[in-house]
């Protein structure tokens, strides 16, 4: 049996209507499905997630779980709109290190939701959702827009570009570098896998392309792109205060999945308290191997709680949190 045709057996399946109609129901706020083992959660997941109901993020445990369920839904859903929202740092008891690859996963997803992308479906665990992000306006503020026909001068984008801290190289071979060559510009942003190649004809935008660091050669047309910087490094700079949860940038009809929304809570909460009793060490360890505070940078269980009661929520764990408004049975084995 096909991955296909294994969703096309949970798509009939009779609990699938009802949560499309539960979903449909604003007065439902709860849901509880009981009985889904192993990838049964993520393969009914991506039923629902194809029926575009509503935007969904989807919380698993840790690093590892939240990678195997990303990986099951990219498998039926393809990795269009289906995106990973992980940590930006590399914990341990000592210290935090920037992850410079995840930083372009989360500056991605933020980008994406700035834009209000319909569709979207994200994955991500305690440890990414403690972390704070920039603020709308401020990412607003770093991002350089460009698209296909726009009348604009070169000299204007390297002007943006080196504001916002992007280095000026021969050749672009990672994000936060910019190289020129005549009417042609390559940039590597924060918010793409792959840089862009932006090739002019006088003031204007002729056409937009990704391309391959190794081979320099140019993949998939694009119509237009953002452009956006470091923007851990721009905090930093600029201090906390344009700091927000991450879930200051999910529409209000957004589903928060999960499988235990307390031991969710308990789990940013200690998240939290682990980067304070870290903070002091850090700070002393900083010179020697680049270690970085995150005292400042991590929202607590309260804070998230406070703000995850805004959205509706799905559970699909052993048992509810509290008398769910609805409870859907499973009996996968």
């Amino acid at each position: 049996m096909t991955i296909t045709e294994l969703q096309q057996q949970y798509a009939a399946h009779p609990n699938t209507a009802v949560m499309e109609r539960l979903l449909k129901d604003a007065s439902v706020q709860t849901i509880f499905c009981g009985g889904l083992c192993a990838s049964s959660a993520s393969l009914f997941s991506s039923v629902l997630v194809k029926q575009d109901v509503c935007p969904f993020v989807f919380v698993l445990g840790d690093l590892e779980e939240a990678g195997y369920f990303y990986h099951d839904l990219t498998q039926v859903l393809g990795t269009e709109k289906v995106l990973f929202f992980p940590s930006s740092f590399r914990r341990s008891i000592k210290y935090g290190q920037k992850d410079a690859a995840n930083e372009i996963l989360r500056t991605e997803v933020l980008s994406r939701l700035q834009k209000g992308e319909e569709g979207l479906c994200i994955v991500t665990y305690p440890d990414a959702l403690a972390e704070k992000v920039v603020s709308r306006k401020e990412l607003s503020d770093k991002t350089l827009k460009l698209n296909v026909g726009e009348k604009l001068d070169t000299t204007f984008i390297t002007d943006v570009l080196h504001s916002y801290g992007f280095e000026y190289v021969d050749y672009v071979y990672e994000p936060g570098q910019y190289a020129v060559r005549g009417s042609i510009i390559d940039v590597f942003s924060f918010s793409s896998e792959c840089p862009f190649r932006i090739d002019f004809f006088g003031d204007e935008v002729e056409s937009i392309r990704t391309f391959e660091v190794e081979s320099q050669l140019s993949k998939e047309k694009k119509e237009d792109i953002v452009i956006v910087p470091d923007l851990s490094r721009s905090l930093e700079q600029g201090g906390n205060g344009g700091m927000v949860s991450f879930l200051d940038f999910l529409r209000p009809d957004t589903l928060l999945a999960m499988r235990d929304f307390l031991w969710l809570r308990e789990r940013i909460q200690a998240v939290h308290d682990e980067s304070l009793t870290a903070a002091a060490i850090a700070a002393r360890e900083a010179e020697e191997n680049g270690a970085i505070s995150l005292e400042g940078k991590l929202i607590d269980g309260g804070e998230f709680t406070l703000r995850a009661l805004d959205f509706r929520r799905m559970e699909f764990g052993t048992k509810p949190t509290g008398t769910p408004d609805a409870t859907v049975s499973f009996s996968t084995a």
